[in-house]
């Protein structure tokens, strides 16, 4: 069990990722109102910039254990989401039996 002292670590951590994620989005927004104003005909090359730091900031969130918490809503990612699914789907056939089974009769 994680004490105080580990779990104020963790936040101050995952309050850096999240700064350095809002920091992305407004360095590559400027750089891309650069581009589109002075050279939009030449090569999109705040792409290099937008693919690199990407992939850093995926590694980072990855060895900081962030992406559950950023995908919480694609709950697949958990590893017990099999067998909550089973039960959810278990707990639904339980609830409207009667229609699964008049729709398979109607099938037939």
């Amino acid at each position: 069990m994680l004490g105080e002292h580990d779990i104020r670590k963790k936040v101050k951590a995952l309050k850096r990722f999240y700064m350095d994620v809002f920091n992305f989005i407004f360095v590559n927004f400027i750089l891309i109102l650069i581009w589109f104003t002075f050279d939009r005909t030449g090569v999109f090359w705040p792409k290099y910039v937008i693919v690199i730091w990407g992939i850093v900031l995926i590694f980072k969130a990855s060895r900081m254990g962030v992406i559950p918490l950023l995908f919480h809503r694609a709950s697949f990612f958990s590893q017990d989401w099999e067998e909550k699914k089973v039960k959810e789907l278990m707990r639904r056939q339980d609830i409207h039996p009667k229609i699964h089974r008049d729709k398979n009769e109607k099938e037939k």
